[in-house]
């Protein structure tokens, strides 16, 4: 396995846990050739499909407008929210990917 396929993965993993680790629960893809790296349902009932973006130096890479547009795609068939998870330093930021500018914070309650 190609080192920056793994390291990718493992990015996808370390996001996938933290989701977790806030009740969510995540699906990872196979591989990497869909639009969506994790699929998230947070116990509120919220759904994220995540793409996530990582680098090891500097700031993480932006997906190209043909993965964003993938993204979106996936997302509105299922009815969930376009997100993309850069990963930098070991900090995770999570983004809208209609728009980009908007940062998201995953739900934390149940929905009452």
């Amino acid at each position: 396995m190609p080192k920056q396929y793994q390291y990718g993965r493992n990015k996808e993993q370390k996001v996938a846990q933290s989701l977790r680790s806030r009740g969510a629960k995540v699906k990872v893809s196979k591989g990497s050739k869909g639009a969506a790296d994790l699929k998230v349902k947070f116990p509120t009932g919220t759904k994220w499909h995540v793409q996530v973006k990582s680098t090891r130096k500097g700031a993480a890479a932006s997906p190209s407008s043909k993965d964003i547009g993938r993204l979106k795609q996936s997302s509105s068939k299922s009815h969930a929210t376009a997100v993309i998870a850069r990963v930098t330093r070991g900090r995770i930021e999570y983004r809208s990917a209609r728009g980009g500018e908007r940062e998201l914070t995953p739900p934390k309650s149940k929905k009452k």
